[in-house]
């Protein structure tokens, strides 16, 4: 699958998804061609042009949606649909995004990268802010 194909599939796959924190977030597609060594914190550093020293948290990706992906018994049917919608996402990183990881960076306010490989070699993914205090 080409980059382009990735990408389309995980715009498509977070079409009217928010993150949700202390803010609720959009997540937006990017691409970094002609990814080079191993897929890491200081790349992403790197890659997103953030400060080296920038504290990064790296999550697999099913940590990441494990909380996300997972009914409750309180959830109403907005609730569930937008579980649905996560799982959904999930299927698409994974689909999509060979050795796919996910990086936030910062401290209160994180810029998240759901990133991994494609087939011609970039690196691509999705990006969100979350606010922790």
């Amino acid at each position: 699958m080409s980059t382009n194909d990735a990408t389309a599939a995980l715009e498509k796959a977070s079409q009217g998804l928010l993150y949700q924190s202390e803010s609720d977030e959009p997540f937006e597609s990017f691409v970094w061609k002609k990814a080079e060594g191993e897929l890491n914190a200081a790349a992403v550093l790197r890659r997103a042009k953030k400060p080296a020293k920038s504290p990064v948290q790296a999550l697999a990706p099913a940590d990441f949606f494990k909380d996300l992906t997972t009914p409750q018994d309180w959830h109403g049917d907005e609730e569930k649909a937008i579980v649905a919608k996560y799982r959904s996402l999930q299927d698409a990183v994974q689909k999509n995004l060979a050795e796919a990881k996910v990086f936030k960076v910062g401290k209160r306010k994180l810029s998240v990268y759901i990133v991994g490989k494609t087939d011609e070699g970039d690196w691509a993914g999705l990006k969100t802010t979350s606010i922790e205090t």
